[in-house]
């Protein structure tokens, strides 16, 4: 809907967005997500453990989280901030080359008749297990200074997510460690 509207509402748009960036105030409306719990394929759909929380939030933010992103990842490639290893999530890269680089490995040692070893970690609940207060610190040393990493701050702060179950809602909850789910910004941040 947003990428058909009139030059005139999109030039709207564009300068409340362009409001939003010079103050630095992030909308309150904005930190307030609504959990709905898919259950996961073949489990017991009472225990909420089997269930995948989709986290909605306002499509107007995440428009905004798009152009941040795009200055926060232009930044880190910039200053060579992202290992030359992380694929997932960049442009021009992939998970597959991993497996690429992996299957490569594995022949190479196949035909030299060695030993290969991989590791692999799956981390669980990743998104909320990161630190707020840790995010900033990095990019304060990664050197960003001025409305990028305040507008991050204010991303990240007073967050608030209630859950939707039909159409009953939840009370809301503070959402305190973690950074958001669904939303453009958090895999960068993590």
């Amino acid at each position: 809907m947003l990428k058909d509207l009139p030059d005139d509402a999109l030039l709207t748009l564009l300068n409340i967005l362009n409001n939003i960036w010079a103050s630095g105030k992030f909308l309150t409306s904005w930190c307030t997500s609504t959990v709905i719990p898919v259950p996961k394929p073949g489990k017991d759909t009472s225990d909420p453990s089997n269930c995948r929380p989709i986290a909605l939030t306002s499509c107007i933010c995440k428009v905004m989280e798009r152009m941040i992103n795009s200055r926060l990842v232009w930044y880190l490639e910039q200053n060579k901030l992202i290992s030359p290893m992380q694929c997932g999530f960049r442009k021009q890269r992939s998970t597959t080359d991993h497996l690429v680089r992996l299957e490569s490995f594995v022949r190479e040692a196949f035909a030299q008749r060695q030993h290969a070893v991989g590791v692999f970690f799956d981390l669980e609940k990743a998104y909320e297990s990161t630190w707020k207060f840790g995010i900033m610190r990095d990019l304060h040393n990664a050197g960003l200074r001025g409305r990028l990493p305040l507008f991050i701050e204010s991303f990240l702060k007073n967050r608030q997510f209630h859950v939707r179950l039909g159409s009953c809602y939840s009370d809301l909850f503070d959402q305190e460690i973690d950074v958001p789910q669904s939303n453009i910004l958090s895999v960068t941040l993590f």
